[in-house]
């Protein structure tokens, strides 16, 4: 076994795309994105959700799309616009293109000479990235697709916020609407609006017959929680409630139940093990100072394994015990206090068992889709079913 690695249960993807499927039936589609290779989990990750019963991937780039044709024959839609120059290579790989401006779509057309692409409309209400932003040219483009002998399949939006306390979810819904009322929506077979956080926070929008799903089918249910006991609890709920009544909000769904289970875990072995005595100095700057006698544990990993340079709080699980890690973290090491209990054969999990993703992402100071993009891409990655 390798010193360090990522554990990804194919089984559990499975499960988690059942689950997310039989719970929302209401969305015609679920497209599993699976860009930043599929999450940090790979993209063998795709085949096991597609066995789940998910039919339609979204991807970032061409790179990305050629490593997931080996793994299914599902329809995939690149999130990128695709350079005119490499038309072919989408062509070859039955991709599904995104078109986000006029004169892309006019190049494309006058391009593809005899390939024939179902394409998706992006549209910017909001995010100020890609996407149309005039409703006269998101018509001009649905009949030039018309006329062309590609298929005008779907439209869609990123939003810029979950909407759980603020108007802006609801605003970008509305510029939506707005720019799409010079077409029918209704002869378009996929709408989709929605990521995850929004799909679970939220009713599904009156328009939207698909919704793209990143962390969720990975196995973290991230829907807002209910407020708890606490002064705390009760601040936010004043809050949210005068933001909802202030600005007509939508409403927001909370303690969504989803049987998930995270599909990723991160182990190492231990290095060595060691005594120091009270006073000694632990690591770059020597910036710990032992406070007692104690032992300390020596991990194969550090920021070059994708983890972080940040350490606010962090603890590893080992043999179901949590342990702080101590010191600054290197490029490839790190140090953890432990106890006699510890051997030298233990295995030591950083993500997984007691280690939450949210955990370890305030931990190491990244979000919740960066910690497992940045840990999956940084460690040899074990497959188990």
């Amino acid at each position: 076994m390798p010193d360090s690695y990522v554990e990804i249960s194919l089984s559990a993807l499975r499960d988690n795309a059942r689950e997310i499927l039989s719970r929302y039936p209401e969305y015609k589609t679920i497209i599993g994105v699976v860009k930043g290779d599929a999450y940090g989990h790979g993209m063998l990750a795709a085949q096991a959700l597609n066995d789940g019963g998910v039919r339609l991937f979204a991807v970032s780039s061409l790179e990305e799309a050629r490593e997931l044709r080996r793994y299914t024959d599902a329809d995939i839609l690149c999130l990128e616009p695709v350079e005119i120059s490499r038309l072919s290579e989408a062509a070859e790989l039955a991709l599904t293109l995104p078109i986000s401006d006029l004169v892309y779509l006019k190049e494309l057309i006058a391009a593809s000479g005899d390939y024939s692409f179902k394409l998706h409309l992006q549209i910017d209400s909001g995010f100020n990235r890609l996407g149309f932003k005039d409703a006269d040219e998101i018509a001009e483009a649905v009949e030039l697709i018309k006329s062309s002998p590609h298929e005008p399949e779907g439209v869609y939006q990123h939003f810029a916020t979950a909407g759980i306390f603020d108007p802006y979810y609801d605003f970008q819904i509305g510029r939506f609407v707005e720019l799409t009322s010079k077409i029918s929506l209704e002869e378009i077979p996929l709408v989709h609006l929605c990521s995850g956080v929004a799909m679970l926070a939220h009713p599904r929008p009156e328009i939207a017959t698909a919704a793209r799903m990143g962390l969720v089918m990975y196995g973290y249910n991230i829907a807002p929680r209910s407020y708890g006991a606490g002064i705390g609890g009760n601040l936010r709920r004043i809050r949210d409630s005068y933001y909802r009544k202030r600005f007509r909000l939508t409403p927001t769904i909370n303690d969504v139940e989803l049987r998930l289970t995270p599909a990723m875990s991160y182990k190492c072995r231990v290095l060595q093990i060691k005594k120091v005595s009270k006073g000694e100095r632990i690591g770059y700057g020597a910036s710990y100072t032992a406070d007692e006698d104690c032992f300390i544990a020596v991990l194969p990993v550090g920021y070059n394994n994708g983890i972080g340079h940040s350490n606010n709080g962090r603890v590893v699980d080992i043999n179901g015990i949590l342990y702080p890690v101590v010191g600054v973290i290197g490029m490839n090491m790190m140090t953890v206090k432990i106890d006699d209990k510890v051997g030298i054969d233990d295995t030591v999990t950083l993500l997984g068992d007691k280690i939450t993703l949210g955990m370890f992402s305030r931990s190491s100071g990244l979000g919740l889709a960066e910690a497992l993009v940045s840990i999956g891409k940084n460690n040899e990655r074990v497959y188990i079913d």
